[in-house]
C-alpha cells in the first residue's frame, strides 16, 4: 500500500461508539498490512524525523486537539473575513447553537480516540503520530 494512502485515512475522524471504532481499526490494520517493510520503513523514519527526540505527551496533545478542535467545525466559524467587530470584547463571538455543535464534535472525536487507545494501542500510536506529522509539524513542541 503506498504510504500516501495511510496519510489520507488518517485524516478521517474515528467514530465513537467501540464498534465503530473496531471497525475504523480493522480499517486502519488492513492498510498496515498492505504495506510493504519498505514502506513501512520510510514511514518510520518520517516519523522519527518528523518527531526528533521522541514523540512527547506535547505531541500526542497537538494531535488530538488537531482532531478534536482545529479541523473541526471550528474551521467554519474560522473561515471567512474579518469583521471590526471580533475586536470588541464585549461581543460574543460564538453563539450557543455553536459552541453545542463545537463541544459535542469535540467530545464525540476525543471518546474515539480514546476507545480506540483502549483497544487497539498500536493502531492508536500509528494513526496519532501519523496525524500529529500531518497536520502539526510546526506547531510548539517540548523538547
Amino acid at each position: 500500500m503506498p504510504a500516501n494512502r495511510l496519510k489520507e485515512f488518517a485524516r478521517r475522524l474515528p467514530p465513537s461508539k467501540q464498534e465503530e471504532v473496531d471497525r475504523f481499526a480493522r480499517n486502519l490494520q488492513q492498510l498496515a498490512d498492505e504495506m510493504s517493510p519498505e514502506e513501512l520503513e520510510d514511514y518510520d523514519t518520517k516519523m522519527a524525523y518528523a518527531f526528533s527526540g521522541g514523540f512527547t505527551a506535547r505531541d500526542e496533545a497537538n494531535a488530538l486537539i488537531a482532531l478534536a478542535v482545529r479541523n473541526g467545525p471550528i474551521e467554519d466559524l474560522h473561515a471567512g473575513k474579518h469583521s471590526a467587530l471580533l475586536e470588541d470584547d464585549t461581543l460574543s463571538r460564538i453563539t450557543d447553537k455553536e459552541m453545542k455543535i463545537l463541544m459535542i464534535h469535540a467530545t464525540r472525536m476525543l471518546a474515539g480516540l480514546l476507545r480506540l487507545r483502549e483497544s487497539h494501542p498500536d493502531l492508536y500510536r500509528r494513526y496519532i503520530l501519523t496525524y500529529g506529522q500531518i497536520y502539526c509539524s510546526r506547531w510548539e513542541r517540548e523538547q
